[in-house]
Formats: C-alpha cells, sequence, structure tokens
C-alpha cells in the first residue's frame, strides 16, 4: 500500500473498492445464508453460493493489483460495468420474476463506479467512447 501515493487518483479508488469484492467474496465462501437471512431472502444453493464467493474474492485481487500498478483502461471498463450493474439486475427482476430487493445488491457497485468516474474527468480521461493513452 506504500505505492499507492505515486498513482493517479482513478487508480485510487479502484484499490480502495477492490476491498469490498474481497471481503464479499470472502464472506460468501465463510458464511453465505448470514446475508440472505439478514435481507429475509431464501436461502438456498450455499453450494453455488459460496463457488461464487470464489470468484468474487478473485475480482476482488484483480482490483487491488490493478490500482496498486496504476491500470488506467482498466478503471474505465470497471466504470461501464458498475454503473450499469443495476439496469441488468432490474431487467433480472422482470424478466426472471426474481425478488426486486437483489437490485440493492448494486449499491456499493455503483457508488464505488461514480467515485471512479469522477476521478478519471478529474484526469481529462473519457470513461465512454475511445482513449488512447499519451
Amino acid at each position: 500500500m506504500s505505492n499507492m501515493g505515486n498513482h493517479n487518483p482513478a487508480s485510487r479508488t479502484i484499490f480502495w473498492f477492490g476491498f469490498y469484492p474481497l471481503a464479499a467474496g470472502i464472506s460468501m465462501v465463510v458464511a453465505p445464508a448470514m446475508p440472505l437471512t439478514m435481507m429475509q431472502l431464501p436461502v438456498e444453493g450455499l453450494d453455488w453460493i459460496r463457488m461464487l464467493g470464489v470468484v468474487t474474492a478473485i475480482v476482488g485481487y484483480y482490483y487491488l493489483n490493478n490500482g496498486r500498478t496504476g491500470g488506467i483502461q482498466f478503471a474505465r471498463f470497471t466504470v461501464h460495468a458498475r454503473t450499469l450493474i443495476p439496469f441488468v439486475f432490474a431487467a433480472m427482476v422482470l424478466v426472471y420474476d426474481m425478488n426486486p430487493l437483489y437490485v440493492a445488491f448494486t449499491f456499493v457497485d455503483v457508488l464505488g463506479g461514480l467515485w471512479t468516474w469522477q476521478a478519471l474527468r478529474s484526469m481529462q480521461i473519457p470513461v465512454w467512447g475511445r482513449w488512447q493513452p499519451a
């Protein structure tokens, strides 16, 4: 973490956001039923939740290391995914008759995406469209 001071603002947002999927993934492996019970959602498919937890923790690892090494393109692409995810979840709620509460799971992603977007704007780097590093 001592190297973080030398990196750009967008990379710092990616680095710090990485702790969220890392922690979420670890909790999905260790205690998958806890958040479901707290939100009064059905507790089922715990094996799948645990496997998804491993993948989620790996995503956190990607964020931490991309943030640590200053990957701007990665930062741009995460803004796309993190700001669009509530629309994808909402569509899944409508199409598959899922519980609308699942859209709430996207709240932290959207906030993180907006944080990175603002950091990229402060660096005059567009989020959407083409961009080539100078």
